[in-house]
């Protein structure tokens, strides 16, 4: 008899445990939401958004170079994140949360949709699921996957291509001491 009370305290912590998961990333993105909506965070928000981005540890891109990888530490994956949002062109809508699914304690899966414009100013959205992985109450690492992983790489190739070459034309117009080595023709164009 006591082992089946055991088992059910077990049952009812694990449930509680992915509940409390799922909620744990749901308020992630219902902050974000609101921040957009209200125009800046609240104070409770913003502790919600610093703690989530804090504990994580390592967030992993499903997309081709140049936006892919694997990210370790804050710094790695928050530039890793501002590069994909710059390349692929997310908006302000980014990203929608349509369901969350704890398939136990310590993992959350997510199904949305992200939002963008291609190079052109062609709105784009496409399904992203992330997997969500959580400690103690505390995301710890992400796998993000998107429903059309090459059409958002060629989007991210293009536009740092456009970056590129804004750059070098940036460079060149500039008050710089290369340009007259270049003019001169001692150095390559």
């Amino acid at each position: 008899m006591n082992m089946n009370m055991n088992m059910n305290m077990n049952m009812t912590t694990n449930t509680e445990l992915a509940a409390r998961d799922r909620d744990v990333v749901a308020g992630f993105y219902g902050a974000m939401t609101r921040a957009e909506q209200n125009g800046g965070f609240s104070p409770d928000d913003l502790a919600r958004v610093q703690d989530f981005f804090e504990n994580e540890r390592e967030v992993e891109i499903n997309l081709p170079a140049p936006v892919g990888g694997t990210f370790r530490g804050p710094d790695d994956i928050a530039i890793g994140r501002h590069r994909m949002h710059e390349l692929c062109g997310f908006t302000h809508r980014d990203h929608t949360q349509d369901e969350n699914i704890a398939d136990g304690p310590g993992r959350v899966i997510c199904i949305g949709v992200n939002h963008g414009e291609d190079t052109e100013g062609t709105p784009w959205s496409m399904t992203v699921i992330e997997l969500v992985d959580l400690e103690d109450g505390k995301v710890i690492r992400k796998r993000v996957f998107f429903q059309d992983a090459e059409f958002l790489g060629e989007i991210a190739r293009k536009r740092e291509a456009l970056i590129k070459d804004r750059l070098i034309d940036d460079y060149w117009r500039t008050d710089n001491p290369l340009i007259a080595l270049r003019t001169t023709g001692t150095m390559p164009a």
